[in-house]
């Protein structure tokens, strides 16, 4: 009948249960976390974790040993692998050796997933990594083809220096489209965000907060060829800040003018290599701005002019 299940600072454990549990072992669990556990490699086998039914919020800090939260598969016949279906919360924070979260080829999908946070968690290459031999891989993704959270209201990623893009650029077009606050902080060779085919799928994104991304170069990467001469982007979108991302030479690169109807408050500090929002004399209507680097007097309503 356990609920709840808190370690700290146990320091001579290299797991959290033998592998060898029966699957119902952990099955009323709805709340985890795991702190300062200096050893611990990995938290569970995935024939375990096939049976936390109901695990809700999942937390995990300070564990300098672990590599990875789920262990390895074993070989099963089902392509989509139910992981704990009712998590609704989870936080990775200062695990400087975890390269992944799982290591399958199956495909996981969280269909209650809200908040995911990751802090410095400089090693993790991808959420969920393929194959048992990692290949090398240039463009690496947070959130590739294996993983899938349809519901991600919140995203917070910091310190994830491995990574070079956030998700793959094959990604459906409705992959984050309940997302509404993304935070990206810190990671170092992050080179664009997403592709123009899932940013169009991201309707309910309201703030966009990019900060200290020493190699990225654009937010959303090049267009791909489209038919359409106006292009709505983050419909929802009120508020925008780029702080100390070097490399930025522009937001989008499209032949297509842009409008972001709801953006009301942009904040654009040390981008020296930023000339204009997105390719020059392309418009970028944005109707509802009201501020502009704290500026409330500014009024403009294209702000590829304010960018120049």
């Amino acid at each position: 009948m356990l609920k709840e299940l808190s370690m700290d600072g146990a320091n001579s454990i290299s797991a959290l249960c033998s592998h060898q549990l029966p699957i119902t072992y952990f099955n009323k669990l709805v709340k985890l976390r795991v702190f300062k556990c200096k050893k611990l490699r990995n938290l569970m086998s995935p024939s375990v974790a096939r049976g936390v039914l109901n695990l809700r919020i999942l937390k995990i800090g300070y564990c300098e040993s672990m590599e990875e939260v789920i262990t390895e598969e074993e070989q099963h016949g089902e392509e989509v692998m139910p992981l704990f279906p009712l998590l609704e919360k989870l936080e990775l924070c200062r695990l400087p050796k975890l390269g992944h979260f799982f290591l399958t080829e199956h495909a996981l999908k969280f269909l209650f997933l809200r908040v995911v946070e990751i802090s410095n968690c400089p090693e993790m290459e991808t959420f969920v990594q393929q194959g048992s031999v990692k290949r090398l891989d240039l463009n690496k993704a947070m959130f590739n083809s294996k993983i899938s959270c349809p519901n991600l209201e919140k995203l917070y990623i910091n310190g994830a220096n491995s990574i070079t893009t956030l998700c793959s650029h094959q990604h459906p077009t409705a992959y984050f489209s309940k997302l509404e606050v993304l935070y990206i902080w810190n990671c170092g060779k992050l080179r664009n965000l997403m592709s123009p085919s899932v940013a169009r799928g991201v309707l309910n994104l309201r703030i966009l907060d990019i900060r200290d991304c020493l190699s990225m170069e654009e937010v959303i990467t090049k267009e791909e060829q489209q038919g359409e001469r106006i292009m709505t982007l983050f419909p929802l979108l009120e508020k925008l800040e780029l702080y100390r991302v070097p490399k930025l030479a522009h937001f989008f690169l499209t032949e297509c003018a842009l409008e972001i109807p709801c953006l009301e408050e942009v904040r654009i500090h040390d981008c020296p290599e930023m000339k204009t929002f997105i390719k020059q004399e392309i418009f970028v209507s944005t109707p509802c701005l009201k501020s502009v680097n704290n500026d409330y007097r500014v009024k403009v309503g294209n702000l590829n002019i304010w960018t120049q």
